[in-house]
């Protein structure tokens, strides 16, 4: 039986489109997007919060201490505290997802 390949977009994929689209070297176009997810991660490690217009928004959610269960075993197991990172696309953007 095959499997569906899904067709992922890479951080290399991206580059590629910028490279392509805009002309710009490749070591430029890299640089970018390094520092493109570095500042989104630092900024929600510090805000908690990033709104990108017509995108949507990203939220870190604090998971609280919980007991799980395994299925199979039935044994419960002490689940940690974590965060966690939401996104909620916006308005315009699921507009042009949904035509």
């Amino acid at each position: 039986m095959l499997k569906n390949k899904r067709n992922n977009l890479t951080k290399n994929d991206i580059k590629e489109i910028i490279n392509k689209n805009l002309g710009l070297p490749k070591s430029f176009t890299d640089n970018f997007l390094v520092n493109v997810f570095e500042t989104i991660t630092k900024n929600l490690k510090n805000n908690n919060l990033i709104k990108i217009k017509n995108f949507g928004s990203f939220k870190v959610l604090n998971k609280s201490e919980r007991i799980g269960r395994n299925p199979k075993n039935k044994k419960k197991y002490q689940i940690s505290a974590r965060k966690i990172i939401s996104f909620k696309s916006s308005k315009s953007l699921l507009k042009k997802i949904n035509g």
